[in-house]
């Protein structure tokens, strides 16, 4: 699995907003919105139109679990049926096929990403019990996953998909016979390649390589085997976004190979490997984030660049023309084309903002005809909201860090309780836009500010490259001087400060108790490891392709020069410095994340009399789907800060809500009790 799609996939993880069950409410002061509004399941989320673009398919509340459900295009929401009826956890992802007829759904088991794939015939009877479409699911050996990587438009009843069956840190590259369901070697990946790139007919055509020095090599499929590499990113450059032109003779790419600070849209003959430069950010600030292209041609039609705020670039006339229509007709609001039919006719376009989580609306070009589809939560008071406002500030070494504040709406700038809140990843950032998580928390009345730390993607590879070995040292300090940016400024009362994030941004928090205990009142740490020996030697297998991006940016525990540096960046090891009190939350069955990175650092709070509070779901993994245990954590999270930083608290909760979180905790101490039995 490539660092892209590791990186992709982290980002899609914490990214998911806390879900909640149970019934809806308007709030219980004038000031505080429900959490239920914030977190609760939202009215809709990831519609896809399909290629005919005579149907919507949508995720949406069915027996308190996100559901896959269909639509046709110009019917409201109410008059869609369900098309799944999963009663534990969402789907992870779907996808059209081709002609239209069937969806491919991705489910994995209590959070273990093994993911299986199914297929319904929304064209067939549906089944007279539940009346659901026929589900069947492709047969797979246990612990393997299958992922859908092509869809060959010359081959609409087939699929190309990645499956790692035969070895489980590769993945081979399988045709399916969407009708049949039966699959078809294509091409086994022997040479522990990354990136598999196919052409616009389906045909692979190019893999990418991690080296031992921590670079990228991209070679030719030839039949079997691989060509010599035919182009080579050093350590700080990257290869990626592949895109086949029309014909198939040339090849577009996202790269900053060269010179070259910041990612830059090119074109590439893969015969020669020769890169002709198309494109970068106009203001030079940003590195390229998409191209875009027509579904109809295939040829490039814009390009996106997020800085502060995200940036539209138009190759396409009639493209531009209709986006900046829809500018005019939802102004002070962001545009985003979320997708669109085989012709390009239908557009399914997101309205959204900082203080506003999204509305879908049916964009018709033909006659320029715009139609609501749905709000992601049509409760949320907007009015109360607050605005995310972009800010920078110079590190410990002079660096600027870009990043974001949100402030408590209506209520003055001074002294404020503080969240920082770092993203994970890390090789992710943070966008502007609706965030439910800065905006329940400023709703409580505390700022919080999101940093984008050095090794955060999108700033060019100089910001990148600065964060290699710094998990602890100067990404940490990013997060530190942005807090004393703000007590300076007479903002934040540097006595209540609390750090609190997922993934990486967990073992920030972890980091921040530990190396700089003078800065946080309390932390509270999600699937954060603490012990980086421990995180390194566990990688899944199926990141086996990009394991060298770890090994090359955090350090590799085998090397005896980077050992004395992991452990003391190792949380852990310094827990004789951590004086805050620390919540804690993990996902039994967290294949990134092991379990044994929560067990070992509240052992080791509990140890020596500390306050830690540890919350387990054993039905979990890297990030919570399940909508109770979501919601009860963000309840765990809430009463915490009030009680360690003094944020606002909504009181009350659901009798089922409040059994959830003591069932989570029951489960914390469980976990402690089992890993002291085999403590000798």
């Amino acid at each position: 699995m490539s660092s892209k799609w590791i990186t992709i996939f982290l980002l899609f993880i914490l990214a998911l907003d806390w879900v909640a069950c149970g019934k809806k409410k308007t709030g219980t002061t004038s000031d505080l919105i429900d959490r239920e509004l914030f977190f609760g399941n939202p009215a809709l989320a990831s519609p896809q139109l399909s290629p005919d673009g005579r149907w919507i398919a949508f995720l949406k509340e069915k027996s308190g679990i996100l559901n896959i459900h269909l639509v046709a295009w110009g019917d409201s929401l109410e008059t869609a049926r369900p098309l799944t009826d999963e009663k534990s956890r969402p789907p992870a992802g779907f996808t059209w096929t081709r002609d239209s007829r069937y969806l491919l759904v991705s489910q994995d088991s209590g959070g273990d990403e093994n993911y299986r794939l199914r297929r319904l015939d929304l064209s067939a009877a549906a089944d007279p019990v539940t009346g659901l479409p026929v589900a069947q699911e492709l047969p797979l050996k246990a612990g393997a996953r299958a992922m859908v990587m092509d869809l060959p438009k010359a081959r609409p009843h087939e699929a190309l998909l990645q499956v790692n069956e035969r070895d489980e840190k590769y993945f081979d590259v399988e045709r399916l016979d969407i009708e049949s369901m039966q699959r078809t070697p294509v091409w086994e990946n022997r040479e522990g390649c990354a990136d598999l790139i196919t052409d616009l007919d389906g045909k692979l055509r190019l893999a990418t390589r991690m080296t031992p020095d921590g670079g990228t090599e991209l070679m030719r499929v030839e039949g079997k085997k691989l060509s010599p590499p035919i182009l080579k990113a050093n350590w700080q450059e990257s290869i990626g976004g592949f895109q086949f032109r029309p014909g198939n003779r040339m090849v577009y790419l996202e790269t900053n190979v060269g010179q070259e600070n910041l990612s830059y849209l090119a074109e590439m003959d893969p015969q020669t490997g020769k890169v002709t430069k198309i494109e970068s950010d106009p203001l030079g600030r940003v590195d390229l984030s998409r191209a875009a292209f027509s579904e109809a041609t295939d040829e490039l039609v814009g390009t996106v660049y997020l800085d502060d705020r995200k940036r539209n670039y138009w190759k396409d006339r009639g493209f531009e023309e209709d986006f900046l229509f829809l500018k005019t007709q939802f102004p002070n609001r962001e545009v985003g084309l979320a997708d669109m039919s085989g012709d390009d006719r239908r557009w399914l376009v997101l309205i959204s903002g900082d203080t506003d989580p999204g509305t879908y609306h049916l964009f018709d070009r033909g006659n320029r005809q715009v139609k609501k589809f749905g709000a992601l939560r049509p409760e949320l008071p907007q009015g109360k909201l607050a605005p995310m406002v972009p800010i920078r500030y110079p590190s410990s070494d002079g660096l600027e860090i870009p990043g974001y504040l949100t402030l408590p709406a209506g209520k003055e700038a001074k002294s404020l309780p503080l969240l920082v809140m770092p993203h994970g990843g890390p090789w992710a950032r943070d966008y502007w836009g609706y965030n439910g998580t800065a905006q329940f928390f400023a709703n409580r009345g505390l700022a919080v500010l999101q940093p984008n730390f050095r090794q955060s993607t999108g700033y060019g590879k100089k910001f990148y490259s600065a964060g290699r070995h710094e998990w602890g040292d100067k990404m940490q300090d990013d997060l530190t001087w942005g807090v004393k940016n703000l007590v300076a400024k007479g903002m934040v009362d540097p006595k209540r400060v609390a750090i609190y994030g997922g993934s990486y941004g967990g073992y920030a928090a972890l980091a921040g108790l530990a190396f700089t205990p003078e800065i946080y009142a309390a932390g509270a740490s999600f699937v954060g490891p603490s012990n980086l020996f421990t995180l390194l030697n566990s990688i899944p297998p199926y990141w086996e392709s990009a394991r060298r991006q770890f090994d090359y940016y955090v350090g590799d525990p085998k090397n005896p020069e980077d050992e004395a540096r992991l452990r003391r960046q190792s949380p852990l090891f310094s827990v004789e410095k951590m004086r805050a009190p620390l919540l804690v939350v993990q996902g039994a069955n967290d294949p990134r994340v092991k379990q044994a990175e929560s067990d070992q650092i509240v052992e080791a709070y509990r140890k020596r009399g500390q306050a830690v509070e540890y919350l387990v779901a054993a039905d979990e993994g890297h990030g919570f789907a399940r909508p109770d245990n979501r919601m009860a954590a963000m309840l765990a999270l809430e009463r915490f800060l009030h009680r360690h930083i003094g944020s606002a608290l909504q009181k009350d909760a659901p009798k089922g809500l409040e059994e959830k979180l003591t069932q989570l905790v029951s489960e914390g101490k469980v976990a402690g009790e089992k890993k002291k039995n085999k403590t000798p």
